[in-house]
């Protein structure tokens, strides 16, 4: 589970990634849009079969590149390094993206931009060129302009910028294709309220997402199944019973806050003697080789570790 950067590439052709010097059209002087940081990621958050009607399960993954820029003096230079992301399509650099979330067929930023720098970033972007496709209860919609059945879509507003992927139904599937349009438009109504929010239909997510602590960056998702106890390896993180699992991280200055929450099919699912011997196996070369304060709880049917760390060990 021990990982520098979980991130969801849906979208990275259209956003690019690279060194923030010299990157951005934003300056320090354009007062922030869009508010909330991680703090509202979850209304984003769309059920996980609403565009692939085949999935089963459900991942998301958030980070306020912000949080990560404010405090670049903290890590070890590496890691901030290959934290650090920058959205060459849309002109922005981490230092203005209080939110990045990766979804399953989308990604969504908020955060300080100039909406006409953006659009002029989009229209003008050297490797593929976008154009007008619209509007959508607020947002400007974008598409490459050189083809017939677009691959992604862009939806911008002053208070986010929604990207989507066209979808396509597996061999032997009877539903038909995604527009990434589509995509963008239903990203859009799921957090206007329009549209159904996975937490409000999972109650295995919405577990999950109670339990997480909104830091720096958050991640995590659903299973398919329930693990039983031939899956089950304590010492590797997969516990018998398990339906759900995340991950928080959250620093304050020198030092971060790091937590773990596993969601279990009932609250006697959940064994806190099986979560201390998944981080004993890992105080040595793993996650909790440098932590301390480590501490193990139960809360309702989630299991929940946490510790902290020196920002500049994170994920060292």
């Amino acid at each position: 589970m021990e990982q520098t950067r979980r991130r969801f590439l849906t979208a990275s052709a259209v956003l690019g990634t690279g060194a923030m010097a010299g990157c951005s059209t934003v300056t320090d002087a354009i007062p922030f849009i869009g508010g909330g940081g991680l703090g509202n990621y979850q209304q984003w958050v769309y059920p996980a079969d609403q565009f692939n009607q085949d999935a089963d399960s459900l991942n998301f993954d958030g980070t306020n590149q912000k949080g990560i820029y404010d405090s670049r003096k903290s890590f070890y230079p590496s890691t901030y390094s290959s934290l650090a992301t920058n959205y060459g399509a849309v002109g922005l650099t981490g230092r203005s993206v209080s939110m990045d979330l990766g979804l399953p067929e989308g990604r969504v930023l908020t955060g300080s931009y100039d909406t006409a720098e953006v659009v002029a970033e989009l229209e003008d972007d050297a490797s593929t060129e976008y154009e007008s496709d619209g509007s959508y209860s607020g947002y400007e919609l974008y598409v490459p302009s050189d083809r017939d059945t677009p691959s992604q879509a862009v939806g911008v507003s002053d208070s986010a910028i929604v990207f989507g992927q066209r979808v396509e139904p597996g061999f032997g599937s009877d539903w038909d294709a995604v527009g990434a349009t589509d995509v963008v438009e239903g990203i859009i109504d799921t957090k206007g309220g329009s549209g159904t929010r996975a937490v409000n239909e999972n109650d295995d997510l919405a577990t999950l997402v109670n339990a997480l602590n909104s830091g720096t960056s958050v991640s995590g998702g659903t299973r398919a199944d329930e693990v039983d106890s031939d899956q089950a390896d304590a010492e590797s993180g997969v516990f018998d019973g398990q339906v759900a699992s995340g991950q928080s991280w959250s620093v304050n200055g020198n030092t971060t806050s790091r937590q773990w929450v596993f969601v279990f099919d009932s609250e006697g699912d959940v064994s806190t003697s099986d979560l201390n011997d998944w981080v004993e196996a890992n105080d040595t070369g793993g996650a909790f080789t440098r932590a301390r304060n480590v501490k193990v709880s139960q809360n309702g049917r989630a299991g929940v570790v946490t510790a902290k760390i020196d920002t500049y060990d994170l994920f060292r």
